[in-house]
């Protein structure tokens, strides 16, 4: 499914601070389509050696999505470094962590409305 430029979205912005071991850690965005499976990518990044941060902003369609960090050694705090990440739309949280184990996943709805 394509959109059309003119179609309204909705900015969300991602912050990771890396730990030591940088390069074991990754991050995507997936709208949810359905119930079959038939998530759509929309956005996926995969830090360097020697990263220390990674900062970025999207803009995303209502719906359903999911943000999903890996990290190859277990979280990204706190056995190498004190890493941490946190997902935002106009200042209101959406996640937040650093302990996991290989893989966090967060679903949410755009347009992003904090619990009470």
């Amino acid at each position: 499914t394509s959109f059309s430029p003119t179609e309204t979205c909705y900015w969300i912005d991602i912050a990771i601070v890396h730990d030591l071991c940088s390069s074991e850690t990754s991050w995507e965005i997936q709208r949810i389509v359905g119930g079959g499976g038939d998530n759509v990518l929309i956005k996926s990044f995969q830090a360097a050696d020697g990263d220390t941060s990674h900062t970025e902003s999207m803009c995303l369609q209502e719906g359903v999505h999911e943000f999903t960090i890996h990290d190859i050694l277990g979280g990204i705090c706190c056995d190498f470094g004190e890493g941490n990440y946190k997902v935002t739309s106009n200042g209101a949280l959406i996640g937040e962590g650093g302990e996991f184990g290989y893989s966090e996943t967060t679903t949410f709805s755009i347009p992003f409305v904090s619990p009470p």
